[in-house]
């Protein structure tokens, strides 16, 4: 029984060793290195009789296991123990939560969460989708689920399985069948109206004729019985800290999402999806009767954008055919006019660039304004998830910087600029994935990034721990932040007192800046030493290019050699010295059109 007991804990411990840190590692090796050292004393003064060898050996070996365990406990759920409770019921808990439609209840019992209220949570569709038959899908999906249980559980040690085949509602399967019944709710819609009003002068349906019809066939289909499709899963469960949990896999959750959501991750995105998938399955029927834009995003958690189309970029040999270069792209503008102007100065020999796709037009351009050389790039985009941060390594205080052009490369970046470079200073609040990483916020104002794509201002020392920090970010849902400054127009109202702990203020500088224009359309702006305008601008001279350009809100980002603009995947500024800087990070735009739309 020892001998086993001895034998398990130390498997256990081989296992774990992967997941140790390097300092306990590193102290492991010490500790191999006084044991050793301690049993070749103990031999020794056995020898002289100083010390009794057993006495010694066993005081020896009982601290090096005390010392063995404090290293591997936190990595090892139990030495040596059988775990309590039946994995069975865990499992059992989520499928009979899914089975019963309460589908946040099964997704705290997937990640191990208190239920706050027992019975049916109810979870909404989100305030940015409008169809009505958002809320159908959703009801019909979480109407379709079931289960069998396939096999018999397996328990090894501290891992579980439970086979079990799960019944989900097939939602491409409805909306094929809401495809075959809109022809018939047009001709009875037709069949039952006068001509008038069925029909425009030009014979195409009125619009609400094709929004009934529509309506009619989805409320037909998603109110009866869905149809199935099933999948055979594994639940797999592992004993940590006291009780079985489940490992959530990303083939558990596609099958939470009806199949055509991918690895919904919470009730709340799972619903965001569902509403998206309703609104594009409306936008592929109606295509060949009235034209519904889709609604195109990227998700949060993506580590790049979509790839852009290589046909979408194009060169505009003359301003003065801008109308052309936005045609398509009425949708995106709006009523907001173009800061481009084909009537500026523009410096003479440089080229014009232009992206236009369904979710974004970009133009880059480089212009005599202000006796300051500019490079501009003003941006339109559908969906705010296109206004992203990359740092290099995807981890924040990654060791290895990166040449800008690099990290736009990699975010697959229509346009992008250098970021605040916060590797290279230790002051600053900064903000990553919704998470505050570092607070100094004493010294520096700080531009923060909302879901909605809108800049956020706080000014040095109004967030001074991180736990305010925290608070803010979640209170006014933040994604990112950088931290440089200073703020340069607010709501605007430019900033008076431009007097500021970094970033040469009062010099002739290069120059970078950000701004935001209205909803979906930004500004980017740096300012070099490019021949024969060798002079820059100070702080000011920026401030008042920005306000020219008509931004609500503008931010200064690091300046000098760090300043750049990248089209695609090259710079497009002239860089001091002419040699790209490595950074830490870019703020760029991306398309939101998947590669296979495109």
């Amino acid at each position: 029984m020892l001998f086993n007991v001895l034998k398990e804990s130390y498997l256990r411990m081989y296992d774990a060793l992967p997941s140790l840190p390097a300092w306990r590692i590193n102290f492991l090796y010490i500790l191999a290195v006084l044991v050793f050292f301690s049993v070749t004393m103990t031999i020794v003064l056995a020898v002289k009789k100083k010390t009794r060898f057993m006495t010694g050996i066993f005081c020896i070996l009982l601290t090096a296991v005390i010392m063995l365990i404090c290293i591997f406990y936190p990595y090892v759920d139990l030495l040596y123990a059988h775990p309590s409770g039946n994995p069975a019921d865990e499992a059992g808990a989520f499928l009979n939560a899914l089975s019963e439609g309460r589908i946040s209840d099964a997704y705290d019992v997937l990640y191990g969460r208190e239920q706050a209220v027992s019975g049916d949570l109810q979870i909404r569709v989100s305030d940015l989708f409008d169809d009505p038959t958002a809320s159908m899908y959703l009801d019909y999906l979480r109407s379709g689920y079931g289960f069998e249980y396939t096999g018999d559980m397996t328990v090894n040690d501290l891992t579980a399985s439970v086979p079990v085949k799960i019944y989900y509602a097939d939602l491409s399967a409805a909306s094929a069948r809401v495809d075959e019944l809109l022809d018939e709710e047009l001709d009875n819609i037709v069949q039952s109206h006068p001509r008038r009003e069925v029909y425009k002068d030009d014979d195409s349906y009125q619009e609400w004729v094709v929004e009934e019809a529509y309506q009619n066939a989805s409320g037909t289909v998603l109110s009866s019985d869905s149809y199935k499709a099933s999948s055979d899963i594994l639940i797999n469960l592992r004993y940590e800290n006291g009780k079985w949990n489940i490992i959530p896999t990303e083939e558990l959750l596609n099958v939470l999402g009806g199949g055509v959501c991918a690895n919904p991750l919470s009730a709340e995105i799972l619903s965001d999806k569902i509403a998206l998938y309703a609104n594009n399955t409306k936008s592929n029927i109606l295509a060949d009767l009235v034209y519904i834009p889709k609604l195109y995003s990227i998700p949060e958690d993506a580590l790049c954008g979509y790839m852009p189309c290589d046909d979408k970029f194009h060169q505009l040999t003359d301003p003065y055919l801008i109308n052309e270069a936005i045609a398509g792209s009425e949708r995106l503008i709006g009523d907001a006019e173009l800061v481009f102007d084909p009537n500026v100065t523009f410096a003479p020999g440089q080229s014009i660039y232009y992206y236009a796709d369904e979710s974004m037009f970009a133009i880059v351009w480089k212009e005599f304004c202000n006796d300051c050389y500019c490079n501009f790039a003003e941006v339109f985009i559908a969906d705010p998830s296109q206004l992203r941060r990359k740092i290099a390594g995807d981890t924040y205080g990654y060791g290895v910087q990166m040449y800008a052009s690099q990290l736009a490369a990699q975010a697959n970046a229509v346009v992008a600029m250098n970021g605040d470079f916060y590797k290279f200073r230790s002051i600053g609040l900064t903000v990553y994935d919704r998470t505050v990483c570092r607070c100094e916020g004493t010294y520096l104002d700080t531009c923060f990034f909302d879901t909605n794509g809108n800049m956020i201002f706080s000014y040095a020392g109004e967030l001074t721990t991180k736990e305010e920090a925290q608070q803010f970010v979640d209170d006014n849902d933040i994604l990112f932040s950088v931290s440089f400054g200073p703020v340069l127009i607010d709501n605007g109202v430019p900033k008076e007192n431009l007097n500021y702990r970094i970033g040469e203020t009062m010099q002739r500088y290069s120059r970078s800046a950000f701004g935001q224009i209205g909803e979906g359309h930004y500004l980017m702006m740096t300012i070099g030493h490019v021949y024969p305008y060798k002079e820059c601008c100070t702080l000011k001279g920026a401030q008042d290019i920005m306000l020219l350009k008509g931004c609500v809100n503008a931010y200064t980002l690091d300046g000098g050699q760090t300043a750049e603009i990248i089209w695609r995947d090259r710079p497009y500024s002239y860089v001091d010295w002419g040699v790209e800087r490595t950074v830490s990070d870019i703020i760029y735009f991306a398309t939101a059109v998947p590669e296979d739309e495109q």
